[in-house]
């Protein structure tokens, strides 16, 4: 039973059971999908609870993407979704899955391993006799349109790839910089910071730091 009062509904939402949770965290199911299918004479539902092994997209709030991800956790407790590679860093570094709101995703890849799930299907396709043959012919093609209409995520590989570049351009300016370096016209304090920056001794005379850079360097 609803009620007009914010307190109360505050309170249903807060204390509900499961299974209502396991409804609200609902998805809507790919537009272009259910299109698709509904042609090949399957019928989709507009929406359904998201499921750990779904392939999703991102469509609206921080991490909006074309690319699909697989939902890798599902929090009822916390109606949140955890995603692969949409991650965070902790102030002291430790990278973290980021929750989601399940409204933020869609759900272009449905998984029907769970027995349990393909009762959608049956309520909705009382005509269908879903064997395994048919379960797997309805797999193929949802990969195959996923295939076409979905980018493929390359995000990692090219952060890897620029991080490389500039690991490899850093490297070759200090091996500029150490080739190139007149230690002789820098004064006694530069030698000195230099020195503390590599980790060095600081004592003795201006001939002894360039001695010690130069041996440093080789």
């Amino acid at each position: 039973m609803s009620s007009k009062q914010p307190r109360k509904q505050r309170l249903a939402h807060y204390t509900a059971p499961y299974h209502r949770r396991h409804r609200e965290m609902s998805s809507p199911i790919d537009k272009g999908l259910r299109e698709r299918q509904l042609s090949r004479g399957f019928m989709y539902p507009r929406a359904m609870p998201v499921k750990k092994g779904d392939r999703v997209m991102i469509v609206r709030g921080e991490g909006k993407s074309k690319s699909a991800t697989a939902v890798s956790l599902v929090d009822r407790k916390a109606r949140k979704v955890y995603v692969e590679g949409f991650t965070y860093f902790k102030s002291d570094g430790t990278e973290l899955q980021r929750p989601i709101d399940a409204s933020n995703l869609v759900i272009i890849n449905p998984d029907w391993s769970d027995i349990r799930r393909r009762k959608i299907l049956n309520r909705i396709n009382e005509s269908v006799d879903w064997t395994d043959e048919v379960i797997s012919d309805l797999e193929a093609a949802e990969d195959e349109y996923e295939a076409e209409n979905v980018e493929p995520s390359e995000e990692k590989d090219e952060g890897n790839e620029e991080e490389i570049t500039e690991e490899k351009a850093a490297e070759s300016k200090k091996e500029e910089v150490s080739e190139e370096t007149d230690y002789s016209k820098m004064s006694v304090s530069e030698l000195k910071d230099l020195l503390k920056e590599k980790g060095l001794p600081v004592s003795g005379k201006k001939a002894d730091l360039i001695e010690r850079l130069q041996g440093d360097s080789k």
